[in-house]
């Protein structure tokens, strides 16, 4: 019998916590902190899955927390994976199912990408910051003149699902898109290489997942070649920078601005993040890991995870 406990929210998607217990008994525990969950999956034996999501989890499911459960199955509503240990579930003979290869359903969520655009926006338009400004009092456009979308260089990294989005999306603003990515070959947008790209950029947009090829590909060394003082959008994890370079990037004007929705202690101490420290120093925007979370997207997706349970 499956015993599944659920780690991440469900009660504001109709009818998923009753679909999930059509598969096994559920327990409820959204909110669950590392030491609790280890302390739990150790005293019950029954509970055989996991069904879980990065977004609030905070912490990585490794050996320490598995090694003495009965865990045979975790199942994460992401395509993202970098919340699980996966060298330690493959030695522990844990199954990990996710979204990853499901393109038919990822290919209809581009709910990350907008929020890219919105980042994008907010900070060539200084949104956010005036916004501010006029909480305190104060009516003076003069310090938050901005860019206009459709006279600047939308620099993508990584022309996948998610990046193709954002290309498309930059089109219609009329922007003028490039692209690295020595994966794909597409006559819509101008292919270059990763130096260039940072040369002639005014917007940078990040959308690779993060390997031994990607972590910290924008370090010191490459944003050196900034020439234009770009601003840097990040939807998709924070190791793909390095965070104390982004944060020296800004300081000597080499950056204009950074927004994200990821920051590399995520699964660890969110108050370690060079980001966090320098959020109301610098010019940064960050959002809690809300790239996926709208509404529609989250019911399409993990109705579709939850599915995964009838197989295994």
């Amino acid at each position: 019998m499956k015993t599944i406990i659920c780690t991440t929210p469900l009660e504001h998607l109709k009818g998923l916590k009753e679909k999930l217990k059509k598969y096994g008994k559920v327990i409820y525990r959204p909110s669950v902190k590392r030491s609790e969950l280890k302390k739990i999956l150790k005293k019950n034996k029954k509970i055989n899955r996991i069904f879980c999501n990065p977004n609030r989890q905070g912490y990585i499911l490794d050996r320490d927390v598995l090694q003495n459960s009965s865990i045979k199955m975790i199942n994460t509503a992401s395509t993202g994976l970098n919340h699980i240990n996966l060298d330690d579930c493959k030695k522990l003979g844990i199954k990990i199912v996710s979204l990853t290869k499901d393109r038919k359903l990822i290919n209809k969520l581009p709910s990350t990408s907008e929020l890219a655009v919105g980042l994008m926006i907010n900070l060539q338009r200084n949104i956010f910051r005036s916004f501010q400004s006029v909480k305190e009092n104060k009516w003076n456009y003069s310090p938050f003149i901005g860019q206009e979308l459709a006279s600047l260089t939308l620099g993508i990294i990584g022309l996948g699902r998610l990046g193709n989005f954002m290309a498309n999306y930059g089109k219609a603003f009329g922007m003028r898109v490039l692209y690295y990515d020595p994966n794909k070959k597409t006559q819509k947008y101008t292919k270059t290489n990763l130096k260039k790209l940072v040369q002639v950029s005014d917007v940078i947009s990040i959308h690779v997942h993060v390997n031994n090829q990607t972590k910290y590909m924008l370090n010191k060394k490459i944003l050196k070649f900034a020439k234009k003082k770009p601003i840097i959008i990040n939807t998709s994890r924070g190791e793909i920078v390095n965070e104390n370079d982004i944060i020296w990037g800004l300081k000597n004007k080499l950056l204009s601005g950074y927004g994200t929705d990821v920051v590399e202690s995520e699964f660890s101490s969110i108050k370690k993040s060079p980001i966090i420290k320098n959020v109301n120093k610098l010019n940064i925007i960050v959002t809690p890991h809300i790239g996926g979370m709208t509404y529609q997207g989250q019911l399409r997706a993990w109705n579709f995870a939850v599915e995964k349970f009838k197989n295994n």
